[in-house]
């Protein structure tokens, strides 16, 4: 469960703002793989090159950016009270909004365990990367039952990402040449390329491991 936890942490934190720390972030993703057994993931975390992971982290990652689809929970899934009310009416019905319900319910787990949501992630502690972190501390406490509430509470929208991401691509690829410029448009849909993968591997790890707990519990 913890190598698997370990994992699922480092692929999640390729999801963030790295910077300069970017290639030892992908080399400590592969070792994770290669710990694992997971052979088919090295392609995937293959280190891309600097361009293509500033436009990820500038344009898909960052908030407010034009062509951004961060991994937040909370933007693909619509509020609890207002799914509940059916007239689509409340100004929460719709989706893509931060601080929903799985944002409260995220921070109430890092109150509990007497952790601080970075400055960063204040509007959104419900962001992939710390969800992940989340799962892996659990499963280093050895809290089994924690680690496999939090995979099914809180792992279940990241094929709606990979659609976000899909079609952000499909815009980009639809959009004019002129619009964006022949070497931004080409690094950018390698971009959103490589966070679908990303995305999707850690969809991934995140079965297998509720997978290999579920098992454990039979």
């Amino acid at each position: 469960m913890e190598k698997t936890a370990y994992y699922l942490r480092t692929v999640g934190a390729l999801l963030t703002t790295l910077g300069d720390d970017a290639p030892a972030a992908y080399e400590e993703a592969r070792d994770a793989a290669a710990a694992a057994a997971d052979s088919k993931a090295l392609a995937v975390l293959a280190t891309p090159d600097s361009a293509v992971r500033r436009r990820l982290e500038r344009e898909v990652l960052a908030g407010g950016a034009a062509a951004a689809v961060l991994p937040v929970e909370s933007l693909y899934k619509p509020w609890a009270a207002c799914a509940a009310s059916g007239d689509g009416t409340e100004f929460g019905a719709a989706r893509h909004r931060y601080l929903g319900d799985a944002a409260w319910h995220a921070r109430a787990l890092y109150d509990g365990l007497g952790l601080t949501v970075p400055d960063a992630f204040a509007a959104m502690p419900d962001h992939a990367a710390l969800l992940c972190e989340l799962a892996a501390l659990y499963a280093e406490a050895g809290n089994a039952e924690a680690v496999r509430t939090l995979l099914a509470d809180h792992f279940d929208w990241l094929g709606a990402y990979q659609e976000a991401l899909a079609q952000r691509q499909e815009a980009v690829e639809a959009s004019p040449a002129e619009a964006l410029g022949p070497q931004r448009r080409d690094e950018l849909l390698r971009a959103l390329a490589h966070g679908r993968r990303l995305a999707g591997l850690l969809e991934e790890i995140a079965q297998q491991l509720a997978t290999s707990l579920d098992e454990r519990n039979r």
